[in-house]
């Protein structure tokens, strides 16, 4: 009883977060339902290169955190040096995580940040955003059916993925009033089988695309302990799905959760579940970090 009683505040805190963030976002939203339409896809080709200190007084026309700018310097000091791929191509699919919901500069979340580092260099990097909030990995499917997410999915180097967060949402709205450990189990197969089939649609598109799975973070471990326990160990067990998916499928994953452990309440924006800037410039330093390996042009041996 006490158990039963322990997810129904969850499901009923999971719902408020819903509804207050649909109210938030909305026009963000609106925006968001035609990031797959062409003129939403924007490429970094030939833009006009910026100092570093241009970038970060960019961003401090509406943050002036120390913490921001320390982040794009971090980032930017990471791409001295890098030999990046002509034309890199970067595709990034997905919810709001990609979107980059809960970013006050509108600026595109951690993938923004990514896209104005890349601008430092004096390579050609194009990335294409497709993140939408609320996507589920049912929806994320369907909309890679759109000629234009698909031939950039064809086209990428580099296809960087945040998805399953809406569906432990889901699940939390589809047994409010009788929510249990066991229905989030339950619906864990069919959650698996459909990752996994985004990972082979993506290679049937592109073989040769470097595909990496972002994992998720549990976002109440500091603003509300109460439910720290039970939603992690629901968030680690769907992390470890899309892990193994990834292994299996001889690809990449990417952790986060320990990036926001110990720090929600300085990572996380208004809403108490999306990153804010400091949070996503994070997550943007733990992704470059991770794709080096594959965006780096191989040196020529000498003779």
């Amino acid at each position: 009883m006490q158990q039963r009683k322990v997810y129904l505040i969850i499901a009923s805190f999971l719902l408020a977060i819903v509804i207050g963030a649909g109210m938030i976002f909305a026009v963000s939203d609106k925006r968001a339902t035609v990031t797959n339409a062409p003129s939403e896809v924007v490429p970094i080709e030939d833009s006009a290169t910026e100092s570093t200190e241009d970038i970060l007084g960019k961003s401090e026309d509406t943050d002036t955190s120390s913490e921001i700018k320390d982040a794009f310097q971090r980032l930017f000091n990471d791409t001295i040096g890098l030999f990046i791929k002509e034309d890199l191509h970067i595709t990034a699919i997905g919810d709001s995580l990609t979107q980059g919901v809960g970013d006050k500069t509108d600026k595109g979340g951690y993938v923004g940040i990514l896209q104005r580092t890349f601008e430092q260099t004096e390579d050609r990097v194009k990335i294409d955003n497709f993140g939408k909030r609320g996507n589920r990995t049912d929806q994320l499917l369907k909309r890679m059916e759109d000629p234009v997410i698909s031939a950039s999915l064809e086209n990428a180097d580099v296809v960087l993925i945040t998805i399953g967060a809406n569906d432990i949402m889901k699940v939390t709205k589809d047994h409010f009033t009788n929510l249990d450990y066991e229905d989030y189990s339950k619906a864990m197969p069919a959650y698996e089988e459909r990752v996994k089939e985004i990972f082979q649609k993506i290679d049937s598109l592109n073989p040769d695309a470097e595909v990496y799975l972002i994992g998720f973070y549990n976002p109440f471990e500091e603003n509300f302990p109460e439910l720290k326990d039970q939603l992690g160990t629901i968030i680690k067990e769907y992390n470890s799905i899309g892990e193994k998916i990834a292994q299996d499928e001889e690809q990449h994953y990417i952790e986060t959760a320990d990036l926001f452990q110990n720090e929600t309440a300085d990572l996380l924006s208004d809403d108490y579940f999306h990153p804010n800037e400091i949070g996503y410039g994070k997550v943007a330093e733990r992704v470059l970090e991770s794709i080096k390996p594959v965006i780096q042009e191989e040196e020529e041996d000498e003779e």
